[in-house]
């Protein structure tokens, strides 16, 4: 997972980076485009709220993914990593003595502080290269905000007039208001299209046109001129053609997520080695991905297939999708209930108890 060598701790503890058109899974190459609501089974999802449930189908959790990238992405010993996996799930200290094997509580507790150790340290290696970034980034970044400085703005005739002769920066933004619109135009004009500006390097060319740089950079935010984030730290021009292209291409993706619709049904999950078999519902077959994370993690609910599953090997089980459901066939009737029918025809068609298989057959 080299995505996760570039995201930041917030990201990672999301499982997603984003962009200005994207939502970016860290953990598969998933894609969720901004401004688009999602249909999810009964439910229409926010983008952002869309990635976290695609995370939790196909990946489990967060933490799960972060734990499974092993000693070179945790530099945890397997031991440790089991150990805070077992914490993760509330487990209490005799519990994680019993299924661990380990010989005593005491070993438990060292175990516990040197995690915290740890903590520490990492938080200590982030301190220390959050400072050495910083000065990396005066001394790299110095000369470009130099050269951004000595760019000289010139207006055009019309504004000339309220300009100083002396230093050549705006003497006073009491205009009227088409001169107003027609300054902030041209300033903009500074702006590379596209380049992503700190607020502080905004300031710096902001700054050469007028002394109040903070009133004319709000100007500029409320006239729809220059774009800034959430946390107000980064800043870019707006191109008006380019916000045009991104208003079609939200409205194309919108139309495609209304014609898609989530493929769902009965599944089977088959131990070629003994022909034992698990039959299930879903509504959305997605989420057989994070049934696999289960399994492949020890974590899985059903005792009997985890078993197996750790001594045949994931290798001779297969996934297959048994019957997937075409509403049609079902007017008036709730994705539920119809769940509920087929699995009940499937059931008493396999037979997946005891011996057969890995279901747990209802008293009635």
């Amino acid at each position: 997972m080299d995505i996760l060598q570039d995201a930041t701790m917030e990201e990672m503890k999301k499982g997603y980076s984003e962009d200005q058109r994207n939502y970016s899974c860290l953990f598969c190459d998933k894609k969720v485009p901004k401004g688009v609501i999602y249909p999810v089974n009964d439910s229409l999802f926010e983008d952002w709220r869309y990635m976290e449930q695609h995370i939790e189908d196909v990946h489990g959790s967060v933490f799960g993914m972060l734990l499974s990238t092993g000693k070179d992405g945790t530099g945890l010993s397997d031991q440790q990593s089991k150990l805070l996996a077992l914490m993760y799930e509330g487990k209490t200290d005799k519990d994680i003595q019993q299924e661990l094997k380990i010989g005593s509580m005491s070993t438990i507790r060292n175990h516990r502080f040197a995690l915290r150790k740890k903590e520490r340290q990492a938080n200590t290696l982030l301190a220390l290269m959050e400072l050495l970034h910083q000065q990396e980034a005066q001394v790299t970044v110095k000369p470009q905000q130099e050269k951004v400085v000595q760019r000289s703005f010139v207006p055009s005739a019309k504004l000339q007039r309220y300009f100083s002769e002396e230093d050549g920066r705006l003497i006073s933004y009491n205009l009227k208001e088409y001169e107003r619109e027609q300054l902030v135009q041209e300033v903009a004009l500074l702006f590379r299209p596209k380049k992503v500006y700190t607020e502080k390097e905004v300031n710096a060319i902001l700054q050469e046109v007028y002394e109040d740089y903070m009133l004319l950079r709000r100007e500029m935010v409320d006239r729809g001129m220059l774009a800034r984030n959430a946390e107000g730290s980064e800043y870019r021009i707006i191109d008006k053609r380019e916000e045009e292209s991104e208003m079609d291409y939200k409205k194309e993706l919108k139309l495609k997520a209304k014609e898609e619709k989530t493929s769902y049904g009965i599944y089977q999950i088959k131990n070629r080695a003994n022909g034992k078999m698990l039959i299930g519902s879903t509504r959305n077959f997605k989420t057989l991905n994070g049934i696999k994370f289960s399994l492949n993690n020890n974590v899985s609910t059903n005792k009997e297939l985890q078993a197996d599953w750790n001594e045949y090997g994931k290798e001779q089980f297969e996934f297959v999708e048994l019957e997937v459901v075409d509403e049609k066939d079902w007017k008036g009737m709730s994705s539920k209930r119809i769940l509920e029918k087929l699995l009940e025809k499937w059931l008493e068609e396999l037979q997946p108890y005891g011996e057969n298989g890995y279901n747990e057959m209802k008293v009635k």
